[in-house]
């Protein structure tokens, strides 16, 4: 598929770090300095998604003072481009 009428489309990336559930009892107990455990062992892969889909995996780095992922796996860019593709006005 030819993907060069993609290339200046913006999309969503996240690369989420962790999940938790809380309660509502839990959340209103949080307060300035509260930690929540995040359930993911220290060192393990984060998850990046673009529009919704998975992208691949990476981990966190510091760059220039900032948190950055550094891209460690690419799990199916094609198919992700074929759903943007997909979802193009």
């Amino acid at each position: 598929m030819d993907y060069s009428g993609l290339l200046d489309i913006e999309v969503e990336f996240i690369s989420e770090l962790g999940r938790t559930e809380l309660s509502i009892e839990e959340i209103l107990k949080l307060t300035k300095g509260s930690i929540i455990d995040l359930k993911k062992p220290v060192g393990e892969d984060v998850e990046s998604y673009i529009n919704g889909h998975l992208l691949g995996k990476g981990e966190i780095i510091v760059c220039d003072k900032n948190l950055a992922v550094r891209i460690n796996e690419i799990s199916d860019s094609n198919a992700a481009l074929d759903h943007i593709a997909k979802e193009k006005p």
